[in-house]
């Protein structure tokens, strides 16, 4: 091997010093940080833009519960008002029956017993 020239074997050192090994070492170290410094990059506008839309996502959930109680609201106004509506309405049927009852006692007595027969008919059956 002493025959041949070193200018001639492969990758051999020149007489510059360059070392071809090291220059591919060292743009091989250079394309891993660029391809780091990229990945690294990418993943912070990732976990931005999963961020933004999780926050998207909360805030028009937050919108639809809120929507959702406001309704629920009015519906337990509705009911409590039909509710009380009816408390009334029972309570003046009540008194107006009483009142029917006191001044006709033989017809409402009569009134009575024909509703009761009627409900032991269709009971029975």
């Amino acid at each position: 091997m002493s025959d041949i020239p070193s200018s001639d074997l492969p990758f051999s050192s020149t007489t510059s010093g360059h070392d071809p090994f090291q220059a591919a070492k060292a743009s091989a170290m250079k394309a891993a940080e660029e391809l780091r410094n990229a990945a690294a990059a990418k993943a912070q506008e990732l976990r931005q833009s999963a961020e933004s839309h999780a926050q998207e996502f909360k805030t028009a959930a937050n919108n639809k519960a809120d929507e959702i109680r406001e309704r629920a609201d009015e519906f337990r106004h509705y009911a409590d008002q039909t509710l009380n509506d009816a408390k009334v309405k029972c309570a003046d049927l009540r008194t107006e029956a009483e009142n029917f009852a006191r001044e006709k006692p033989l017809q409402a007595l009569a009134t009575a017993f024909g509703v009761g027969l009627l409900v032991g008919i269709i009971l029975r059956r």
